[in-house]
C-alpha cells in the first residue's frame, strides 16, 4: 500500500485488490485486511451490569440470530417474534471465504436492522 492516501484512496485500493484476487489475477500473497487494534475499550465484564433478572419469556420481542460454516457454504439467519409468535425469517448466503464469526455478526447486525 502506498502511503500518504486518503481514507477513499485506500478503500478503492482494497476494493480494486479485492477483484484481483476473486478473478484470480494475484500471483503473490496480499494481506487484504488491516490490522486493527482496539483503544481504550474496557473489558465486557468491567462494562456491563444486569439491570434485572428477569426468567419469564413474556418479552413483546424476541430475535434469535445464528451464523455457521460448512462444506455446503457460510450462512446466516435471524427469526423474530413478537407476542410469541414468528413474524419474519431471514436468511442469507454469504461468500465461501467469510468465516463462521464473520456469518454470526452479519445475522445479528441485520436482526437490528
Amino acid at each position: 500500500m502506498i502511503t500518504g492516501l486518503t481514507p477513499i484512496d485506500i478503500k478503492i485500493e482494497e476494493n480494486a485488490q479485492l477483484y484481483q484476487i476473486t478473478k484470480g489475477n494475484m500471483k503473490e500473497e496480499v494481506q487484504f485486511d488491516h490490522d486493527t487494534r482496539t483503544k481504550h475499550w474496557l473489558h465486557p465484564a468491567i462494562s456491563l451490569n444486569v439491570l434485572e433478572d428477569c426468567k419469564d419469556d413474556d418479552s413483546t420481542i424476541q430475535i434469535y440470530t445464528d451464523g455457521s460454516k460448512n462444506e455446503q457454504g457460510v450462512g446466516a439467519g435471524v427469526a423474530i417474534f413478537i407476542t410469541g409468535k414468528i413474524t419474519s425469517i431471514l436468511q442469507y448466503r454469504l461468500n465461501k471465504r467469510c468465516t463462521n464469526m464473520q456469518s454470526e455478526q452479519l445475522a445479528i447486525l441485520k436482526s437490528l436492522e
